[in-house]
């Protein structure tokens, strides 16, 4: 199905090795354009999409734009960049990410999926279940599965959508369902206070058509809060007794779990997940809940989350060599890694958490949070800030977390700020029996590969 509005061939991507971009290049190269990129570093989706064919170079050059027809950049890229200068002086059009995916969003009966937290894992699980039905679903989803990027375009009216709240990208969105997992403090770069976080998922809410409805994490205040005058029909779920959609007696495993999934007072059955952590029984919630408003019967919901086995860097089982368990997860956020380290726990090691901040303001406004939510770990290393888009903060830096760790009686923190002995210092520390869980939204993912890749050579 192409969209009545498009007619470019030659589209040029500033940013395409983000996790949005990168799954629009391939939408893109689906409704038949010929699509070239740029991105500042080397990266594993650059070369991932260096390696599906796409012109992706590193760097910016004004040069880069001379043959497009349309230039779109990503919500990280400024005005002054020479791509996006240059575009707009050869009167090239010129568009954001979010309002190129907000119209196509209008050819398709769309389902937006945010939340501040669990909205990547919640959406794969979504498509998932709808993979198990014909006609075949669309879906721009940011994480990968198995390698596998997650975004294309199906035979059907289906179209599942990340609906990401930085820079309120998901206002330019036409959802006709919507799930929000989650409402928290973040991206406050964007927004002032959690006061107004909350007031744009509310306009996200109000996007909704008037046959529209939406699916909302009940457990969690804050989005119950904004449900509040909603004149769409809503759903919650969560594991209280108050939702309409609810998990009964869960049975946790080392890797995965089960429970019994309820529709108000109807038992709908057994639903059995792969991926560990109380978290995933809500994400399993929100899209089971989803698929049975939807229409879809409960064997193909069932079906569709017993074999989704997660998403790259989501609670990301690496590997084990000489009895040391390599767990990676893109947690980035207090309560994220809250999370990902209660589920570590859970399986019963001593965990070695190593944490790479993202980001120098987000440092600086969730330092205590992550002082405190670290400390579920029983030994903790913390690398330097990856800085992303962002350029230094003077005084900030991840010794600021280690420090508060410190005065509050915690003193299994290391703080390293030469990234290379990250490694070394683990093979010196961890022991047979331990879990080593990477956490942060940079390129930690590597020390975990490598920390592994070693442990396999010490055991030749």
């Amino acid at each position: 199905m192409k969209p009545l509005f498009f007619s470019f061939s030659r589209v040029h991507l500033i940013g395409i090795g983000g996790a949005g971009m990168s799954g629009l290049a391939y939408v893109l190269r689906e409704l038949g354009c010929k699509v070239s990129g740029s991105d500042r570093s080397f990266s594993p989706v650059v070369e991932r999409l260096q390696g599906d064919g796409f012109d992706v170079q590193l760097g910016h050059d004004k040069v880069l734009v001379m043959e497009a027809d349309l230039v779109v950049y990503s919500a990280a890229i400024t005005d002054t960049c020479e791509e996006l200068v240059e575009a707009r002086r050869l009167g090239i059009p010129t568009v954001g990410r979010a309002e190129i995916l907000g119209e196509l969003t209008r050819s398709y009966f769309t389902i937006g999926v945010a939340g501040s937290h669990g909205k990547t894992t919640t959406a794969s699980m979504v498509s998932s279940i709808l993979s198990r039905r014909e006609p075949s679903s669309s879906m721009l989803i940011g994480g990968a599965l198995q390698g596998r990027i997650q975004a294309g375009l199906g035979d059907g009216e289906l179209f599942v959508v990340e609906a990401d709240e930085y820079d309120r990208s998901f206002l330019y969105l036409y959802p006709s369902a919507a799930i929000i997992t989650s409402i928290d403090a973040e991206h406050l770069d964007c927004y002032r206070d959690l006061a107004e976080v909350r007031d744009a998922f509310r306009q996200f809410l109000d996007r909704l058509p008037f046959y529209g409805w939406a699916l909302v994490g009940g457990d969690d205040p804050d989005s119950r809060n904004i449900l509040h005058g909603v004149d769409r029909p809503f759903y919650t779920f969560g594991l209280g007794d108050e939702n309409d959609f609810r998990a009964e007696s869960i049975e946790r495993r080392d890797w995965g779990c089960l429970f019994e999934l309820f529709f108000r007072r109807q038992h709908l059955g057994r639903i059995e997940l792969s991926i560990p952590g109380d978290h995933n029984v809500r994400n399993a919630l929100a899209a089971a809940g989803l698929a049975h408003v939807l229409g879809i019967g409960f064997a193909t919901i069932a079906a569709g989350l017993r074999c989704f086995d997660g998403v790259e860097r989501r609670f990301d089982k690496k590997g084990e060599a000489g009895g040391i368990l390599v767990i990676d997860d893109y947690a980035h956020h207090p309560v994220e890694i809250a999370a990902a380290l209660l589920t570590a726990r859970d399986i019963g090691r001593r965990v070695v958490a190593v944490f790479q901040p993202h980001l120098y303001s987000r440092t600086q406004y969730f330092c205590e949070d992550f002082a405190r939510s670290l400390q579920l770990a029983d030994r903790v290393f913390l690398a330097p800030i990856y800085g992303s888009r962002e350029e230094p903060i003077e005084g900030i830096h991840a010794g600021l977390i280690a420090g508060v760790m410190q005065g509050q009686g915690y003193d299994q923190v290391e703080y390293i700020s030469d990234m290379e002995k990250i490694e070394l210092r683990l093979l010196e520390s961890c022991r047979a029996g331990d879990l080593v869980l990477t956490l942060g939204a940079g390129d930690i993912d590597r020390v975990a590969v490598d920390f592994l890749a070693q442990l396999k050579s010490q055991k030749r």
